[in-house]
């Protein structure tokens, strides 16, 4: 990980603990702790929203981090960006539903003496590959690359399925089984 991402990701977890938010650190943070590395300049961490209070939730970590990050965008009410010692920091809060799986299914990784929920590479996957952006295809081929033998290509395939049909976009599942059907027919480090 960046060393310039430890600090702000440092404060980021001691205020959702603090309060008692469950979360799962996601993005290049969660990719290079599955062994798929990828530079990233931010930190991006979804947080579960306890009875559906959105706006308390974005008001406490508001005040916490009172510097607005990308103030340039559009506000989406379910992202609050804000600015921790330099670092844009994006507390992505959690919809019921799937996301909340995401967080339930978060593993504890040791990062270096102090431990952090992360995003199983399962649901990364998903997320990237739901998002549509031409970016996230090299994540997700490296990390069916990594995590070749580890992965539940069912729980996987089911959750890109059902995006699929939600978006109207039945290729998505299509591209996703091509690019594992690839990866899978690379040779095998030993």
């Amino acid at each position: 990980m960046n060393k310039q991402l430890e600090p702000p990701l440092r404060k980021a977890i001691a205020f959702l603990e603090e309060h008692g938010y469950r979360y799962a650190v996601i993005g290049g943070i969660a990719l290079s702790q599955w062994q798929a590395v990828r530079v990233t300049r931010d930190v991006d961490i979804k947080v579960l929203v306890p009875d559906t209070d959105f706006a308390s939730v974005r008001t406490a970590i508001r005040a916490a981090f009172p510097d607005p990050a990308r103030t340039d965008q559009r506000p989406n009410p379910y992202i609050v960006a804000v600015m921790i010692e330099g670092v844009i920091v994006d507390f992505l809060l959690a919809t019921p539903g799937y996301e909340e799986q995401i967080i339930q299914r978060a593993v504890q990784h040791d990062l270096g003496g102090w431990w952090v929920w992360i995003c199983s590479p399962e649901d990364l996957i998903i997320q990237k590959v739901y998002s549509r952006r031409l970016k996230d295809w090299p994540d997700v081929e490296a990390l069916l690359i990594k995590q070749r033998d580890h992965l539940d290509q069912k729980y996987i395939e089911y959750w890109v399925d059902q995006f699929a049909q939600a978006l109207y976009e039945p290729d998505i599942l299509t591209q996703y089984r091509c690019l594992v059907a690839r990866v899978n027919a690379l040779p095998r480090k030993s």
